[in-house]
């Protein structure tokens, strides 16, 4: 029996249906195994943003083991010390959301005014048209309480952060030694072929991954002052969240303006301060997307609008919301791989802006 030729269909049937079977397979274990893969996917990108400060480091002789644990616990500290100085006006807004809301829908209407008019216009005429003006029903659905889900929900989180700290300072202090054990683990025969790709992955993850969070924090500040210059309220909240939603690709800025606007509406008596609040956030990052991140990314973002919103679906899909947090870092990794791959070099050139 001859085998068939790899120019015809079944020859291509038969060279890829391994490679779909395994990553068919790979999805599903991956969607499977969310809680303990998640937490490991979490701590190696955390790991591979703190890489060139602990190289640093290293470099001015202070040992690997502490230097991974200043840096790794150094910003914790950081981070809980952001939380604590929000956690007050965050928790007042969280308090405060039903009237917020409530006062928002005022002045929404207000503004709707005219449209609503139109609106009751078109309905009488319906009304006269329609043979039918039977009543509506409505369903409501009983809702469980939360103290369970919460009370799950925060334990769950606790052991999932701790996994990331504590395993992103395994993978920090063990650095060169790890790399060499992952690379004979995979393919002892091109041992050092591995170890390259193993490198360089971590060269260009670890310059994508500090540049984008300096671009995300730059965005955070330039919101701050803005809010701050328009006389908005609680500034450096907004800042923050404009700093930790930009990671979302798309969506983060759009739910950004929409949370701006809202607080602006009930934080100013005159909605065209709101509407400026909203702009200047806009204006941010209309300069951020299209000048800031362009330039300073450069070759480091070698993925097309249609790849970073398909891997934003595609990581949400898997990993839920966290997954869509870090959707574009892990479709920049899958990237670096498979143009290192000449059997994958197909999909390079899908992901390739």
């Amino acid at each position: 029996m001859t085998s068939p030729t790899p120019g015809t269909p079944l020859g291509l049937i038969q060279r890829w249906a391994l490679p779909g079977i395994f990553i068919i397979l790979a999805i599903t274990a991956m969607r499977l195994a969310s809680a303990l893969l998640l937490p490991v996917a979490v701590a190696a990108l955390f790991a591979l943003l703190l890489a060139k400060p602990v190289r640093w480091l290293v470099r001015r002789r202070v040992p690997t083991s502490l230097a991974a644990g200043v840096v790794v616990f150094g910003t914790v500290i950081a981070f809980g010390t952001l939380v604590y100085l929000f956690a007050t006006p965050a928790a007042s807004w969280i308090e405060r959301a039903p009237r917020t809301l409530t006062t928002a829908q005022v002045k929404i209407n207000r503004l709707m005014k005219p449209i609503e008019k139109l609106q009751r216009t078109a309905e009488k005429v319906e009304e006269i048209t329609s043979p039918n003006n039977d009543p509506v029903r409505s369903v409501k659905v009983a809702q469980d309480g939360l103290m369970s889900k919460v009370s799950g929900t925060t334990l769950h989180f606790l052991g999932s952060f701790a996994t990331v700290i504590f395993l992103s300072f395994f993978l920090l202090a063990q650095g060169e030694r790890f790399r060499e054990k992952v690379a004979e683990f995979v393919h002892r025969r091109h041992h050092s072929n591995v170890q390259d790709l193993l490198r360089d992955m971590q060269a260009q993850m670890s310059t994508f991954l500090l540049t984008a969070a300096m671009i995300n924090v730059g965005v955070g500040l330039c919101t701050y002052g803005a809010l701050l210059l328009i006389g908005m309220p609680n500034p450096g909240l907004w800042g923050v969240v404009a700093g930790v939603f930009n990671f979302l690709p798309y969506i983060g800025a759009i739910a950004t303006m929409v949370i701006i606007g809202l607080a602006g509406l009930v934080s100013f008596d005159a909605p065209s301060q709101a509407f400026m609040a909203v702009g200047a956030f806009f204006a941010i990052n209309l300069i951020e997307a299209n000048i800031v991140t362009p330039t300073l990314m450069g070759r480091r973002l070698p993925l097309n609008p249609v790849a970073v919103f398909l891997g934003f679906l595609f990581w949400g899909w898997v990993w839920g919301i966290t997954g869509a947090v870090l959707a574009v870092p892990l479709t920049v990794m899958v990237k670096v791989i498979v143009d290192r791959i000449p059997s994958l070099e197909p999909l390079g050139v899908l992901l390739d802006s």
